[in-house]
């Protein structure tokens, strides 16, 4: 009877043991498939992104905006090359463009008014969000800068900080570089590149639609291949 209480305490010990390792390699098998699945939602949003940007349609409209914010007031008749700058608004805080790939209605295609920005959802969270309506003259594109409406359509989640920067031609220091702010009726262009720092990373999309030529092209291409 005492070598069976013995045996039984052994073979308990043993078995607790046996379910507590297997406890912990479920349980980092679990962890380890959910980080993956988010690894792999984020790289995939991050594709959605760059193929968004990469499909930004430089629209020349009849009437452009200043960069004033909200207090924009349109400049018909004002100056007229500005009626041949393309609708693009770009600030450290957040990007406003046309693009023929929505992300939201992919199933209807068309010309599509974007804004990426900062938003925050119900939990008081912050993540880098989208909004889109379809392009149906300068005003929706005016009315996306100044009161969007709608929510958000999250592109990367659990992020605190977001800054836009573009990359394009700088036509006094003659130089390409990185800018805070982009503004398509003040540069008479859009940019060349669309760059999104957040807290855990950056997201660099290259705009296929440029007035560049080949070769400067060629030379942003290998910049950001250099880059995530």
């Amino acid at each position: 009877l005492l070598e069976l209480v013995i045996a039984l305490t052994l073979f308990g010990v043993m078995a607790g043991i046996v379910f507590s390792s297997f406890r912990l390699a479920m349980n980092s098998y679990l962890k380890s498939q959910v980080k993956m699945e988010e690894e792999a939602s984020r790289r995939i949003l991050k594709g959605q992104i760059r193929r968004q940007v990469g499909s930004l349609f430089p629209l020349r409209p009849v009437a452009s905006f200043n960069k004033a914010g909200p207090e924009s007031e349109l400049l018909e008749g004002a100056d007229p090359t500005r009626a041949f700058a393309p609708l693009f608004y770009g600030t450290p805080d957040s990007v406003t463009f046309n693009t023929v790939t929505p992300l939201v209605d992919f199933e209807r295609p068309g010309l599509t008014v974007v804004r990426y920005g900062p938003a925050q959802d119900e939990y008081g969270d912050y993540y880098l969000g989208s909004m889109e309506s379809p392009f149906v003259g300068l005003d929706s594109f005016v009315e996306m800068i100044q009161v969007p409406r709608g929510k958000p359509l999250p592109l990367i989640e659990g992020v605190s900080q977001i800054e836009f920067e573009y990359y394009g031609y700088d036509s006094e220091a003659q130089i390409f570089d990185w800018y805070s702010e982009w503004f398509g009726d003040e540069r008479r262009a859009v940019p060349t590149a669309i760059r999104i720092l957040y807290d855990k990373g950056e997201v660099v999309a290259m705009v296929n639609a440029s007035f560049f030529g080949g070769s400067v092209q060629s030379g942003v291409r290998n910049l950001l291949g250099q880059t995530n």
